[in-house]
């Protein structure tokens, strides 16, 4: 059996012929299953969606809770800071040292003028000590 050139070029065009048909066919193959499978996945990725907007809106929820907090917590060391300031039976070192915090802390108003009395205070009562 004798084989000739001729037919070996037109195995080869034949092969290269089906190796076209083929990718074609998987490139359409293809781009139909990718679109099935995006339907078969739109409930998800609606779900998906859903759930990604429910938490950013709790984290909203969350840092505004959180703010509201952090100045309740911020009032109440102030009022704190004020009992201990204007309470007559804690030491006056105390009082003042208290009063320096409740200062940097925003503490203003009335009790910050009498914290600056009170430090006055203590000045005298260490100048007394010393002599």
């Amino acid at each position: 059996m004798n084989i000739t050139i001729n037919q070996i070029q037109s195995f080869l065009v034949n092969c290269a012929s089906m190796i076209a048909a083929g990718g074609v066919i998987c490139a359409f193959a293809l781009k139909i299953g990718k679109g099935i499978l995006n339907k078969q996945l739109d409930p998800f990725n609606v779900k998906i969606k859903s759930m990604e907007e429910a938490r950013i809106k709790q984290h909203e929820e969350t840092k505004s809770e959180i703010a509201i907090l952090k100045e309740e917590l911020n009032k109440n060391s102030l009022n704190t800071m004020k009992n201990t300031i204007c309470n007559e039976t804690i030491p006056l070192s105390e009082r003042v040292s208290v009063g320096k915090e409740y200062i940097d802390k925003g503490g203003n108003g009335a009790v910050k003028i009498f914290v600056h009395k009170l430090e006055e205070d203590y000045e005298k009562q260490l100048k007394k000590g010393e002599k």
